[in-house]
């Protein structure tokens, strides 16, 4: 069979079936790596603090490995654009975010970012004036300072119809930031920080929780690793695919010669009935030439069958 597979067709057919299966062999890496990508980034990582302006970009979209990443960044509170957002629990509690707009210091074209900064238990009705007081007891922070935020990076959520733009502030059931776009009119980043300090000439404050509003709370996403079956189940098909090339090839050669060991035996059945029926002139012939011979003899002696048959019966 080896000599078979060393015929000159077979090796370049082997040579294309090695390519396919390294192809396929890839496939099914990448399939593999595919299963466990997208996962939750280490806390190591996500939970050191990194520029905002360094880490995310203003105007598109925000990737796996930019969300749930603890960033900085300085600027303003501008309370007057605050929006409630509902269905937010806090330690089994359910009640409202107080999400209000922030300028970002370094961001270009003035883009800004929305900071979810208290969580309350009930829906509140309050002016700016009365949402700068609460800010101020609750983070001892005047409104007007310029400050360093510090908190989790998350993205934006889907906007939802049902916003209740006739009470002040804003009550909303989702935080979509292309909503609120439209909302406050201004242009926003994909994504929204939920503070944790809020430093003022090197001091940190944070949300005490001493009066009605409440510190925001978000823990980061877990680190156990996630499989997706499917690109596992893709993976294992490439993988077969793979092996069958193989298998195809050599199925081929093999057929090749199986037909290559009938044509010999065919070829040595034909061979032997051909010298039999060769051995079988031959005798014939043989036989032939002896009478001829013997005839020939005869009249050349003048012998006749006259007296052949006397000199029998003598």
């Amino acid at each position: 069979m080896l000599r078979t597979a060393l015929k000159p067709r077979w090796i370049g057919f082997f040579l294309l079936t090695m390519v396919v299966a390294a192809l396929f062999v890839l496939l099914t890496q990448w399939q593999f790596e595919q299963s466990t990508a997208n996962q939750p980034r280490d806390h190591a990582e996500t939970e050191t603090p990194v520029a905002l302006t360094e880490h995310f970009e203003p105007g598109a979209p925000m990737m796996t490995d930019q969300a749930d990443q603890m960033v900085t960044f300085r600027g303003n509170l501008n309370l007057e654009n605050t929006v409630q957002v509902e269905s937010r629990v806090e330690e089994g509690n359910l009640g409202l975010w107080l999400v209000s707009e922030a300028t970002v210091d370094g961001a270009p074209d003035g883009y800004r970012i929305p900071v979810a900064w208290g969580w309350v238990e009930e829906e509140i009705e309050a002016d700016t004036a009365e949402l700068t007081e609460m800010f101020e007891q609750a983070t001892d922070v005047s409104a007007q300072d310029m400050m360093e935020f510090e908190g989790r990076l998350i993205p934006g959520e889907g906007p939802t119809p049902n916003t209740n733009h006739a009470s002040e502030p804003v009550r909303t059931q989702m935080l979509a930031t292309s909503q609120l776009v439209n909302l406050w009119d201004q242009d926003l980043y994909a994504g929204y920080v939920v503070a944790e300090k809020f430093t003022v000439d090197s001091t940190e404050h944070v949300v005490s929780g001493a009066t009605d509003v409440q510190p925001v709370d978000v823990a980061p996403q877990p680190e156990e690793t996630e499989v997706a079956w499917l690109n596992i189940f893709y993976a294992i098909e490439w993988f077969i695919f793979a092996v069958f090339s193989l298998f195809l090839w050599w199925r081929f050669v093999r057929d090749d010669y199986l037909k290559d060991q009938r044509e010999e035996e065919l070829d040595e059945l034909w061979e032997q009935h051909w010298r039999a029926q060769e051995l079988q002139r031959l005798r014939d012939q043989a036989r032939k030439e002896k009478v001829a011979a013997e005839q020939a003899y005869r009249v050349y002696h003048g012998y006749s069958s006259d007296d052949q048959k006397d000199s029998r019966e003598s």
